[in-house]
């Protein structure tokens, strides 16, 4: 029988112990979402994202250093042979990922 997700961690859950490799590029995909919205509302450019991002006050160079590490681990696994994710690594990712979405939405 088919196990169906009720709240995100029952989704980080269940997608982390199956592929965490997708959880990881599932939540970027969401996160890079968050981040060209949250720009475009704000009328900022939409190249250099990290950088437009630390010089944010509402955002700040931690948070976008954050998001760089987000990306560039996003980036190894689509693009580059990679060591195996533990499920806990992916879902660290995720609910980093969404505590970053929730800070862009605010």
């Amino acid at each position: 029988m088919a196990r169906y997700a009720t709240s995100f961690e029952e989704y980080v859950d269940i997608i982390a112990s199956e592929s965490p490799h997708a959880l990881i590029l599932d939540w970027w995909r969401r996160l890079n979402l968050a981040i060209n919205e949250y720009l475009k509302t704000r009328g900022l450019p939409l190249k250099s994202k990290e950088d437009v991002l630390a010089s944010d006050p509402n955002v700040g160079l931690e948070v976008a250093m954050q998001i760089r590490e987000l990306r560039q681990l996003r980036n190894a696994i689509a693009h580059k042979e990679t060591k195996p994710i533990s499920p806990d690594e992916a879902a660290q990712y995720a609910r980093k990922a969404l505590d970053f979405i929730w800070l862009l939405a605010t």
